[in-house]
């Protein structure tokens, strides 16, 4: 057998693969979203055409859920990566056992969100918390699950402490890359450390930089694991994001076609709201 067809056969498996675990499912989505899929009509759906999306775009829960996550993915990516950013420069030069800590900062990737929620949710917890007992050491209250600010707010910190990690390594990687010429030739201009940074360092990072904001952006819009172990969505309603509302909508009211119909919204409103968040950060010269 010649070595032309030979690579294409060989490709097929992986190929098949990747199909099914992506073309598939995206199909059956669009599938449930226009058939009236529940537990008591799953075997025998009923065709009903765009009716489960005028639904969810006529349902306030929905578009409140779609704000806040919204809310949500807008402020966690620019703080992301600012401190990201400010860890990657500043590790960048020699310091003693970086290694040591470069590991150490690294260690939240390890750790599965699920888990990393759970973790989270004991140590703000009031009464067990760790950070409560610091807290109180110094005479301070504050109840981190109290209402929508201070459960939102908790939800921020436990984003950051797990993917800030995620964008130092991507950026101090980058960092490594640059050529050293443009760098040489400032310092012999006279260029001080804001100026090299400014037009020299993120000028070049500014490619890397947005493929991270991206990758960010679309991944803080699924957020799940947090709400669902840390919340719950609440209190009441207040912090339900719409990965969790889909969830609910789905596993716990068991309407399939309806909740197929919000993941498709929610897939289109993630691109937008990544395109659109890009553009903000490119006018706060971000990237």
């Amino acid at each position: 057998m010649k070595l032309g067809k030979t690579k294409y056969i060989l490709v097929i498996p992986a190929l098949a693969l990747l199909l099914s675990l992506t073309l598939y499912p995206t199909l059956f989505a669009y599938f449930l979203a226009v058939h009236n899929v529940t537990v008591g009509t799953f075997r025998n759906p009923v065709f009903i055409g765009l009716e489960n999306f005028i639904k969810i775009a006529t349902r306030h829960d929905f578009w409140y859920s779609v704000g806040l996550t919204t809310l949500f993915a807008f402020v966690v990516t620019p703080i992301e990566l600012v401190i990201g950013l400010f860890i990657a420069l500043l590790l960048e030069r020699e310091l003693l056992g970086k290694r040591i800590i470069i590991t150490l900062i690294l260690t939240p990737l390890a750790v599965a969100p699920a888990l990393m929620a759970i973790m989270m949710k004991l140590m703000f917890n009031e009464f067990v918390g760790l950070i409560p007992y610091l807290l109180n050491i110094f005479g301070l209250r504050y109840s981190f699950f109290k209402d929508f600010t201070s459960s939102f707010l908790t939800l921020i910190i436990t984003d950051i402490v797990q993917w800030t990690p995620f964008v130092f390594i991507i950026i101090y990687s980058g960092l490594q890359s640059l050529p050293r010429e443009p760098y040489e030739a400032a310092k012999i201009d006279g260029a001080d450390g804001r100026n090299i940074f400014l037009y020299i360092t993120l000028p070049l990072l500014k490619p890397l930089i947005l493929i991270v904001a991206i990758l960010r952006l679309m991944d803080a819009f699924k957020i799940f694991e947090y709400v669902h172990i840390m919340t719950g969505g609440g209190p009441g309603f207040s912090t339900t994001t719409t990965s969790v509302m889909i969830y609910r909508t789905g596993f716990i009211y068991g309407d399939f076609g309806l909740a197929a119909a919000a993941t498709i919204f929610l897939f289109y409103i993630s691109i937008i709201g990544a395109t659109i968040g890009i553009r903000l950060l490119s006018k706060m010269r971000m990237i």
